[in-house]
């Protein structure tokens, strides 16, 4: 029993350690606020600095390096969804309270339908790795 404890915080340890270190510079050129200032993980998602979508059906987000790129954006309630999962891991796109709960192998894409989210702004992470965050400003 202490052997499978020990064994499982030494896992805990390298993914947190393993999610972390890709988080530096999450933003990868996204445009994203690239003054610093979009990003969602530091809380500065706003109208003015979000990477607009809302021309886009489907609109894409990407995750490469343990990031979302974009991760502060806005979109059209109506519109679909594409998610690229480039990293080599599975990965989840949730939005917390929503019916948006995907997992995506690494390597796959998601396609989806519109999520009909009321006009808002919300927090979308991924579940498994806790460091990737980020917010869309629904329209």
């Amino acid at each position: 029993m202490r052997r499978m404890l020990f064994v499982l915080m030494v896992v805990v340890a390298i993914t947190g350690a393993a999610c972390s270190s890709g988080d530096d510079g999450g933003n990868g050129g996204s445009g994203a606020g690239s003054d610093g200032g979009g990003s969602a993980a530091e809380g500065g998602c706003t109208a003015d600095n979000a990477v607009d979508l809302t021309g886009d059906d489907p609109f894409t987000v990407t995750i490469q390096d343990f990031a979302f790129t974009p991760d502060c954006f806005s979109a059209k309630s109506a519109s679909s969804i594409t998610v690229e999962n480039k990293d080599g891991v599975t990965h989840t796109f949730t939005i917390d309270g929503t019916q948006v709960d995907v997992s995506i192998d690494g390597g796959q894409t998601f396609n989806g339908e519109p999520a009909g989210l009321a006009p808002g702004t919300y927090p979308f992470r991924c579940t498994i790795h806790s460091t990737m965050t980020g917010t869309v400003i629904v329209s």
